[in-house]
Order: structure tokens, then C-alpha cells, then sequence
């Protein structure tokens, strides 16, 4: 039943239709192919996502290997995120196209769905009014809004395809399509765990349209009642199944309201006001999220949202969504970032442009669609810089094609992915963050410093791992470089690929063992018979091997000295020792005077007797006069150390000193 029963508006409308979504077309598989190929794709979550495409693909609910670097157990990816069998209905575009398109299949489909969406949008809307150019507007407009492009800085998500189910389904069940929208439907609940809440709320909005209708009232009422089942059956039955005594379903975060959405339910009717506050205000107790809640709704109410207040039933079907967002526990949910605000994007063009067919005055009506759809890009375009905004996640060049570094790169592209073939398609490998989604689909793909079985380590030497520290991230990839077992198969700054085998840059190791020392009494000697300084403090009480070690006190600090004359700039550099401290500070120590510092107390290791073993990597300095390599004994007790190890590799051919240099700042 259509709202308005207008003239037949002029055919050209499909002409700009058209237009409309070759424009965007391109526009969206520009940004999604560029952002993979310019390696801005990221292990959480598209590396996930091409191992369980893979993997579904080959008839397997295997351990995802991507989630090693988190958990200790074997994880499954229906168990380390969101209850999900939307994969599993995306496997014959694996075989249809992934010969083509490879760890791109994924991102493709997506946006092949979201032009999809697009199509229902326009049709629905121009069902709904009569007024075929609301339904262009409509389709301008939910591809113009925000949070249609903070959505790519996530790559794929099944809340993105999901929610693009959503029209589709409105599309289908108000044309009388009803099969279709069956199966739909379906799909859409069987996409993730909450979405039969969220249609309970889509079937009220339904009622509505055709309250003078008793059977389709029937038919929404069924639906409804079918969402509730699977809500119950879902967290009771499907959910439970997968869960392991190492892994529960964790993504129930609403502590606000209570630890079940029993209890989150009852606190809702019990405390209404304060639910609606949690809804507007930051219930977090870090003030650094004040105003983030505010932001979302100023840049949707300012993009258009102000229209639902002319008809307050649309609020009915954005409830559910503003509930989910804006009562959990964490703080980025609220905002306007990433695809936190997908579900919005879907529904509030079918609202808004429904909405404006009230206006008889088609020149209003016309100017109001205008209105809706320049406001949705200016504010797009406001909110697109990082320094615009309360809360960001990082760099908004994946979401913004006119960024002059959306189509650069700092590093040659080309000669990477061409790297990349070198690794076998059924190899193991572990690559760091930006890698592993290129290289996710195959048994055995690992994220950096995760190893496990690899055979390879695929490697970016920039920061690429959220979980720690650039420095931690940086000293991971010198241990590898340091190893002999790890040959390097291509170096192209600021990528490294590492296969197992010989290590060719090591070009020196030797042992001190404490148990040799020169006639002088001074000098240690080691393998190699490379001479130590400090053997004066030789000792016998404590030994990590044969009978002597080092003691250091309080008065003779300074032991396992090493300098020699041949250091070369750019060589690098890794010291081990074995120490035993009890609670008291120890450390490997490389020094040039004041000119250049550094030390490290990192364990690697431990014994059962108590010895712990250092190490300190570090890349010899431009200005490295008098630089030295010992054992510190940084307090007042007694220390012994004992096996010092020193490796000495040249740097890799092409790589900058400075890169090894930033490590060790």
C-alpha cells in the first residue's frame, strides 16, 4: 500500500538512478581494492575473516590460527566473535571468483552487497511514496551519510553485510514478494546473534505501515514471534555448543544494565529513566569519553535525523540500535567511528525520504530531499579529517578516496605483493598486522610475533601490532634477524620475508663461559677466543654451567666486558646472559660514553634454578668510539652472571641505519 498516491513521476528518474550507483559503484570498490592493495587491511578483523572463508570453503570449522596471538587455545571463529553463519553462506562466491580475486573475494562481495542494499533502498522508497525521486534522494543519501565511510576503515564485517540485508528484506516483503523475503530474513538472523532483537523492532514499524491489514498484522506477528524464539534458542542452544571451558561467549558487555540480557532487560523496565541517561551520557568513569555519545547524535540529527521527529513511530525500528550502542561497556561502540553506526546508515534513508512524502508540496518535498542529502555531505565531509572528532581509532585515509595519500604509499607497493608470491600457497606463515590478511587464506596463518609452525614471517618494520609497544613490536622482528634459523628471502624496506633455514647475515658468535681466562688474570677468554675484560671477578659460589661465574657487587658493578676494535656502523648486535638476582636489578648494558645508552633487563628465559637469561639487541651507532658491551649490576646486592653470548649480524642490503637506530631509541 503506498503512502501517497502522487502522478507518475518522470521516467528519467532511472537515468540518475543509474548514475548514481556507477558513481558510487566506483567510487567503493576503488576505496576497497586501493586500501588492500596499499596493505591498510588489517589481522583483526580481515585476517580472521579470509581464514574462515578459506576454511568454510574447504568443509572445516577449524581453530582459527589469527586468534593465536590472544589466546593460549584453540579458538574457532564463530567462538571469537559474534555467533555468525554468514560466512558459510558466502562460499560459493569462494569458488566462483577467488581464482580471480583472491584475499580481495571478501571485500568485493561486501560491496557488491551494498550497492544491492542501494538498489532496495531507491525501490522501497519509490513503492512506499509513489515518488520514484525520493527514491533517488534516498539512495544518494545512504551512500552520502558518515558512517557509510567510517565502515571501510574495518574492511569487511558481517554487521555491514547484515545490516545491508535489511532493506533488501522491506523491499521484498512490500512488494509481496514474500519468499524472497523469507530467506532473506533467515540469512539476516542467522548473520549474528542480536539481529532478532532488532527485527522484533522492524516488524512494529510494519505493523504500523499495515495496521488496517489483519493479515499481513498476522504475518509480522509470526516473524516477531520467530525472532524471539531464535534470540532464546540462539544463546541457550547455538551459542553454548561452541563454548569451551577456555572460551565463553565474551561479547555481552553491557555491565550497566546487568550481566545477562535477562538482567539487562529487567534493569530496563525497572529503571527507565536511568537507562535513558546511560543512553545520553558517558557511564563510563574515564572523562576522556565526555561528549562522545553527543557527537553521534549531533552529526546524524544534523545529517538529516531531525526529519524523524515529524513521524516519531521511525524512532520505534533506531531504538533497538541506540540501546545496543550506546549502553555498552565500550566507549568506541558510541561513537562515530569505524562500523559502529552501520545499522543507522541502513534505516534512516527509508525514514527520512518516507517520510518527506507527507509534503504534497513537491517543490518543499524536493528542496527538503536536497536539503537532506547536501547536510549528509557536509557533515561526512566535516567529521572526515581525525582532528574533527572526539574519539578516532586512527587515520581516516582508508575511509577518504580524496586524501592525497589515499593512492600513495611510503613504500613500494609492487615489489611486496610480487614478495608475497614467493611463499608457497600451502605454507605456514606468521606476518605481522597489515600482511596477514593477504596471506590469511591457507591452514596455517599466524599474527606477528605468534611463530607457532611457521615457515615463514612476512614482516612490515613499522609498527604493525596493536598489542604492543613499537618498541616491543620492533625488538620481536631483531630477534628473528638474529636467529640463526631464519634465512631472509626478500628484503625490500620496509618489508622483510623470512623463510626457515640458515641465517647468512650472522657473521660472528662466541661464548663466554667464565671457566677460561688469560694468564693475566684480567681477561676471560671465550669461544673464538675472543678476550672479555673483568675476569678479576670470577667466582665459584653460584655457577649457571661448569664451575665459575661472575660476582658483582656493590663496589665492582661491571663484569662480562666487551670491546672490541672492529664495530662497524649499521652491524647489529645481540647479547645474552645468564643471570641470577634474586628481587635485586641486573642488566646487559651497550655504551659509548655520553654518546650513546642503552640497556635492557628483558627475560627471555628462566631455569629451575633460579637463573633468569637476558638480552639486549641493539644496532651499532655512526659515532661508536669506545662502545662497549657488559653485565651491570644496577644495585646494591650481590649478582652472578654467567654465559655471555654475543652475535653479530651486518645489516640487511637496502635497509636504512636509521631503521635499526629508531628501534633503539
Amino acid at each position: 500500500m503506498s503512502i501517497l498516491q502522487n502522478p507518475k513521476p518522470f521516467s528519467s528518474h532511472k537515468t540518475w538512478f543509474r548514475i548514481v550507483m556507477l558513481v558510487f559503484g566506483a567510487v567503493f570498490f576503488t576505496m576497497v581494492v586501493a586500501n588492500h592493495y596499499f596493505f591498510r587491511t588489517y589481522a583483526f578483523d580481515y585476517a580472521g575473516y579470509n581464514f574462515a572463508f578459506y576454511d568454510y570453503s574447504h568443509f572445516h570449522l577449524s581453530p582459527c590460527p589469527v586468534y593465536k596471538v590472544l589466546f593460549p587455545f584453540d579458538v574457532n571463529f564463530l567462538q571469537g566473535g559474534h555467533f555468525s553463519l554468514t560466512l558459510i553462506f558466502l562460499v560459493p562466491f569462494y569458488w566462483l571468483l577467488n581464482w580471480l580475486t583472491g584475499s580481495y573475494t571478501l571485500l568485493l562481495v561486501q560491496t557488491l552487497i551494498i550497492l544491492w542494499s542501494g538498489w532496495a533502498v531507491y525501490k522501497l522508497v519509490g513503492l512506499k511514496t509513489n515518488d520514484n525521486w525520493l527514491g533517488v534522494g534516498a539512495v544518494l543519501y545512504y551512500f552520502l551519510l558518515q558512517g557509510r565511510y567510517s565502515a571501510f576503515t574495518c574492511d569487511c564485517n558481517i554487521a555491514i553485510i547484515f545490516s545491508c540485508l535489511v532493506p533488501l528484506f522491506l523491499y521484498f516483503f512490500e512488494s509481496k514478494k514474500y519468499i524472497i523475503a523469507g530467506i532473506i530474513f533467515a540469512l539476516a538472523l542467522l548473520s549474528r546473534e542480536d539481529v532478532a532483537l532488532w527485527f522484533v523492532f522492524i516488524f512494529i514499524v510494519l505493523i504500523i505501515w499495515h495496521r488496517k491489514d489483519w493479515k499481513l498484522v498476522r504475518m509480522c506477528l509470526c516473524y516477531i514471534g520467530i525472532s524471539v524464539v531464535y534470540f532464546i534458542i540462539t544463546f541457550k542452544v547455538f551459542i553454548p555448543f561452541f563454548e569451551t571451558p577456555d572460551m565463553h561467549y565474551h561479547l555481552f558487555e553491557y555491565s550497566a544494565l546487568g550481566k545477562t540480557p535477562l538482567e539487562a532487560l529487567k534493569f530496563i523496565i525497572e529503571h527507565p529513566l536511568r537507562t535513558f541517561s546511560l543512553l545520553l551520557h558517558n557511564h563510563s568513569s574515564n572523562a576522556v569519553y565526555d561528549g562522545v555519545k553527543e557527537e553521534f547524535y549531533w552529526v546524524y540529527i544534523l545529517s538529516g535525523g531531525f526529519i524523524l521527529f515529524l513521524r516519531p513511530q521511525y524512532f520505534i525500528w533506531i531504538i533497538p540500535i541506540l540501546m545496543q550502542k550506546m549502553l555498552n561497556d565500550e566507549p568506541v561502540r558510541w561513537s562515530i567511528e569505524s562500523y559502529y553506526s552501520i545499522q543507522i546508515v541502513s534505516l534512516l534513508p527509508i525514514s527520512c525520504f518516507i517520510i518527506l512524502a507527507i509534503i504534497k508540496n513537491r517543490a518543499i518535498r524536493y528542496s527538503l530531499a536536497i536539503v537532506l542529502c547536501s547536510s549528509a555531505l557536509i557533515i561526512t565531509c566535516v567529521k572526515m579529517p581525525r582532528e574533527k572528532r572526539i574519539s578516532y581509532l586512527g587515520p581516516t585515509v582508508k575511509e577518504n578516496i580524496l586524501d592525497k595519500n589515499f593512492f600513495h604509499a611510503d613504500f613500494n607497493v609492487g615489489k611486496i605483493n610480487s614478495d608475497l608470491k614467493m611463499v608457497p600457497v600451502d605454507a605456514s606463515i606468521s606476518a605481522s598486522s597489515s600482511i596477514l590478511p593477504h596471506v590469511a587464506q591457507r591452514k596455517s596463518a599466524y599474527e606477528f610475533p605468534y611463530v607457532g609452525d611457521a615457515e615463514y614471517l612476512a614482516l612490515v618494520q613499522f609498527h604493525d601490532l596493536w598489542l604492543n609497544t613499537p618498541e616491543e613490536y620492533r625488538q620481536h622482528i631483531l630477534n628473528y634477524l638474529m636467529d640463526s634459523g631464519w634465512a631472509v628471502a626478500a628484503s625490500d624496506y620496509p618489508f622483510l620475508l623470512l623463510k626457515k633455514g640458515h641465517n647468512k647475515l650472522i657473521t660472528n658468535t662466541f661464548l663466554c663461559d667464565a671457566e677460561k681466562i688469560d694468564p693475566d688474570g684480567v681477561h676471560l677468554i671465550s669461544t673464538n677466543n675472543v678476550l672479555v675484560n673483568n675476569g678479576e671477578n670470577r667466582n665459584t659460589e653460584k655457577c649457571h654451567s661448569g664451575k665459575y661465574s661472575i660476582k658483582l657487587t656493590k663496589e665492582n658493578r661491571y663484569g662480562f666486558t666487551w670491546i672490541p676494535t672492529d664495530f662497524k656502523a649499521g652491524e647489529i648486535i645481540m647479547a645474552t646472559v645468564w643471570m641470577n638476582s634474586g628481587n635485586n636489578k641486573g642488566a646487559l648494558v651497550a655504551s659509548a660514553g655520553s654518546k650513546f645508552f642503552i640497556s635492557s633487563d628483558e627475560v627471555i628465559e628462566e631455569d629451575a634454578g633460579g637463573w633468569k637469561k637476558i638480552s639486549l639487541i641493539f644496532c651499532v651507532p655512526q659515532e661508536h668510539a669506545d662502545l662497549g658491551v657488559y653485565a651491570w649490576n644496577e644495585g646494591d646486592n650481590d649478582i652472578w652472571f654467567d654465559d655471555f653470548e654475543i652475535t653479530r649480524s651486518k645489516p640487511l642490503d637496502g635497509i636504512p641505519v636509521s631503521f635499526y637506530t629508531e628501534i633503539l631509541k
